[in-house]
């Protein structure tokens, strides 16, 4: 089988995967911080606004969506199109940088994924296939297509539009290339009027940001998530990351500047340990940056077995297998994901400022509910506070 072909293949079969842990549920199912989604949908389709310092783009399509999918349906349609998306710019990442063709075809098989189907919203898939793409339009010198995806990153998840200033300005400067960082600058700026927004109506422009002490950046815990390794290590592929130990060498033999975009993103990977000391943890916590962090291991275990199409094969079929697996037995207690009441969407309200939520007094039962709890994946009776998806 050639390269293109067993692309192909894993991309169908995986998209057919998530396809059906969206559709096979019974009714709407997510994570707590669904409903406040849903209700900035609903609040955007009757007066569009910007109420929430979360990015809009979300909101407005599901506005302009939901009357022909329906509300319910809307976070399913989205989520399995991030994930089409995610892969297809993951492939445009590829085919940029001269990679094998097992890179891509191991990316689609990364276990955690599908925690992103069975866990809704989880929008920042969408801003990380824009992430991708910029990375892409990076290595090929397509500047003004590089301003346009870190402006269009902003709107649609703004820790992914950062993380492309981040590594887009490390492959701009390892390549040399000082013009595409005059454009991801100018990406920058062309998004800066949406904080400049929530600052003007009372914010404050780490709110703005979600670098409040509520949303991205938060107090370090008592213990780290990398206590469940064995739970972590599984939805990270341990057959791709032993690939990809034995292809980073090669890839910095080989490509250097995309060498250390990989060693930056797995820094970023990372932040749960070195900013433990400073007393503070980010919600990419070791669990929820799986996310990115396949994409150095897809880098790396393709170029580890690009060159033996034999091998290629069979670490994309023992990818694919493990995924199947840890699908059924190890995503389902990954996050939560629970029946959404559709019909009390509307007695919730979303903090103007941080990405909290409650519901409105006199709006049902439990009227006097606190905020919503700290992390979308522990389920609780009395949840406090929201963490960003």
């Amino acid at each position: 089988m050639s390269g293109r072909a067993l692309f192909r293949w894993s991309a169908a079969a995986a998209l057919a995967l998530h396809a059906a842990l969206l559709l096979g549920s019974d009714g709407l199912r997510g994570g707590g911080d669904l409903t406040p989604h849903l209700r900035l949908i609903q609040r955007m389709a009757d007066d569009p606004a910007l109420r929430s310092v979360y990015a809009p783009a979300y909101h407005v399509i599901g506005a302009l969506a939901a009357p022909v999918t329906g509300l319910g349906a809307y976070p399913e349609w989205f989520a399995w199109l991030s994930a089409a998306a995610f892969i297809a710019a993951f492939r445009r990442f590829q085919r940029a940088a001269a990679l094998p063709d097992a890179c891509s075809a191991v990316f689609a098989w990364a276990p955690y994924h599908f925690a992103l189907s069975w866990c809704l919203p989880k929008i920042e898939v969408a801003g990380y296939a824009i992430l991708l793409l910029g990375l892409a339009c990076v290595l090929t010198r397509h500047r003004l297509a590089v301003a346009a995806c870190v402006a269009a990153a902003f709107l649609f998840h703004t820790a992914a539009a950062l993380l492309l200033g981040l590594t887009g300005g490390v492959l701009a400067l390892a390549s040399r290339d000082p013009r595409s960082l005059f454009a991801l600058a100018a990406g920058t700026l062309v998004a800066l009027p949406l904080p400049l927004a929530h600052v003007a109506a009372g914010c404050t422009f780490a709110q703005a940001l979600l670098f409040s002490q509520y949303d991205y950046l938060r107090a370090a815990p008592s213990a780290h998530n990398l206590a469940q390794w064995d739970r972590i290590l599984l939805l990270a592929n341990p057959i791709a990351l032993a690939a990809a130990f034995a292809g980073a060498r090669a890839l910095w033999r080989r490509q250097r500047p995309l060498a250390l975009v990989c060693a930056a993103i797995v820094v970023v990977y990372l932040n749960e340990l070195w900013l433990a000391p400073f007393g503070m943890r980010s919600t990419l916590d070791a669990l929820r940056a799986l996310t990115i962090l396949a994409i150095p291991v897809a880098v790396c275990a393709g170029v580890a077995v690009g060159a033996r199409p034999a091998a290629a094969q069979a670490l994309v079929a023992a990818s694919a297998i493990l995924a199947l697996a840890v699908t059924l037995w190890v995503v389902p207690a990954a996050c939560v994901s629970k029946p959404i009441d559709l019909a009390g969407i509307a007695g919730f309200e979303v903090d103007r400022c941080m990405f909290r939520w409650r519901r409105v007094a006199g709006s049902g039962p439990g009227a006097e509910g606190g905020e919503v709890r700290p992390d979308p994946r522990v389920d609780r009776s009395a949840p406090r506070e929201g963490a960003p998806q």
